[in-house]
């Protein structure tokens, strides 16, 4: 449970009630006092008219408390307070009152002093109060603060400190209207990372800051927690299609920002500007290791797939080149001792060596397609088709391209296709239909044909380096288009088109799987 809503027996009305009712109890019997003077002197002002404005100030005390952010439990303690600080001060006025009469010289008006001083109790009583409640809140909110942010240190991505850190704000600090913006270097920008659901409500969509755009700019690139308490809008620099109009922008060092916003003007104090910072520098070592992690893993990960290719070129080196090598030194051989024959020798040798040519080709090509690819770009599916026909020259196949835009390297690409289209042609007897477009929910492309088909047991095994069904293969065309689809982040699968050929499908979230039945 949130400590900020701590929970109490009391209704929150109750104790702002009874303290409204005790100044007003007092107010009206230091102005009972005042009307009952005879005439109006400094004496009857200092004796009931100045206690009369103490007992109000603490007749309006009640109403201002019931306003302010104090919770339930600090508020009746304050109160609390108020009360008990007029009992003890009232019981020793009664005590002096009580020993003067013993005496013999009772105090003039002994009733009216015990009213008064329980006023000047009363009011100190309050105002200790809020002073030990607000220090009793601010320990609470910090100690749960440092509590939820352990919850960061679990966290193994950015994306999920970010969310956990807005939730925390949330739901320790009573933010709703927060957010984190991280710097984007190949943007030059400040995006969006996450926003609280009622932030969300207040944007249309959460803008991008770029340099010398918006307050959140100008506090990442001074580096300063900014507390911004009335932004109109009139203001220049001010958002004016938002409802914010108080903020704190505190800076995550290089690695962005994170706004607390109000739809109420001077909604935080010097207390709110803390606990954000904290959270902030909390928020700010979370995501630095939660980075520095990812980039640890996908170092890893690069380094596991460079080892599964150092292999798999291994397997190749000392069995798909050592068999052609073999027959090339072979037939080498047979036609030094055989001369009347040496041309047939000579031409099988030839064609070995061709082919150790093409191995030697595909693996080149499967070692840079296994690359990560950097920069993309929006490039024409269309146009790349194109530039794929014309690259594999005379193909017997017809091909019918939609237009759509991707994100891409067009090289990398233009390579996948020219491999699909290559494969389709050459695994189809009569003249295949090649068909290219994107997938019904748009994240994705299929490239299928109208040709035999993938046999279903195969689907698992089409990628796998060195596969392949046809004489005069390879089986390196489908493993490249695999190692592309990987450099990009997509994911690919194997199933059949409508008219039962092949059909590679490929979604650009990375999900599904490489075969499909």
């Amino acid at each position: 449970m949130d400590p900020l809503d701590a929970t109490s027996s009391v209704p929150r009305w109750v104790g702002p009630t009874a303290l409204t009712v005790l100044g007003a109890t007092l107010a009206a019997t230091h102005g009972y006092h005042l009307w009952s003077e005879s005439a109006a002197s400094a004496a009857s002002f200092f004796g009931s008219g100045f206690p009369m404005l103490l007992a109000l100030a603490v007749a309006g005390g009640g109403p201002l408390l019931y306003r302010s952010r104090l919770d339930t439990a600090a508020l009746t303690t304050t109160v609390v307070w108020g009360y008990i600080g007029g009992f003890v001060l009232g019981c020793i006025s009664l005590l002096i009152a009580a020993h003067q009469a013993l005496r013999g010289t009772p105090l003039h008006g002994s009733a009216y002093m015990v009213a008064t001083t329980v006023t000047g109790g009363a009011l100190v009583g309050t105002v200790t109060g809020r002073f030990d409640a607000l220090n009793r809140q601010k320990a609470d909110l910090i100690s749960s603060l440092q509590e939820a942010t352990t919850a960061l240190s679990t966290a193994t991505t950015t994306d999920e400190v970010s969310h956990r850190a807005v939730e925390i704000a949330n739901d320790v600090l009573q933010i709703p209207l927060t957010g984190i913006w991280l710097y984007d270097e190949r943007a030059d920008a400040l995006a969006p990372a996450a926003v609280t659901e009622p932030a969300l409500e207040a944007f249309d969509e959460p803008p991008t800051y770029r340099p010398g755009e918006g307050l959140s700019w100008d506090a990442f690139e001074s580096g300063r927690v900014e507390r911004y308490d009335d932004l109109s809008t009139e203001d220049s620099r001010h958002n004016p299609e938002t409802v914010i109009r108080s903020e704190i922008i505190v800076p995550l060092g290089e690695t962005g920002v994170m706004n607390f916003g109000s739809t109420e003007p001077s909604r935080f104090d010097d207390l709110d500007e803390t606990v954000a910072e904290l959270l902030g520098t909390a928020t700010e070592a979370a995501l630095v290791r939660a980075d520095r992690e990812e980039m640890l893993r996908t170092q890893r990960r690069l380094l596991r797939r460079q080892n599964e290719r150092l292999e798999e070129f291994t397997s190749v080196v000392s069995h798909d080149l050592r068999n052609p090598l073999s027959v090339a030194r072979g037939r080498t051989e047979l036609a030094r001792e055989d001369h009347t024959d040496a041309e047939t020798h000579l031409d099988a040798a030839t064609a070995a060596l061709d082919d150790m040519e093409s191995l030697i080709q595909d693996l080149l090509a499967l070692a840079k397609q296994g690359q990560t690819v950097g920069e993309t770009e929006r490039v024409s599916a269309e146009a790349i088709a194109g530039d794929a026909r014309r690259n594999l020259g005379t193909i017997g196949a017809t091909f019918e391209i939609e237009e759509f835009e991707l994100d891409a390297d067009p090289d990398r690409l233009r390579q996948l296709l020219e491999n699909l289209f290559g494969n389709a042609a050459v695994h189809a007897d009569d003249e295949p239909a090649v068909r290219l477009g994107p997938l019904p929910d748009g994240a994705g492309f299929f490239v299928e044909d109208d040709g035999p088909g993938i046999d279903l047991d195969a689907r698992d095994r089409i990628f796998d380096i060195g596969y392949t069904d046809h004489e005069d293969g390879t089986g390196f065309g489908l493993s490249i288009v695999r190692r592309i689809a990987d450099a990009h982040g997509w994911s690919v699968r194997a199933t059949e088109s409508g008219s039962g050929g092949a059909r590679f499908e490929f979604r650009f979230d990375g999900t599904g799987a490489e075969s499909s039945t």
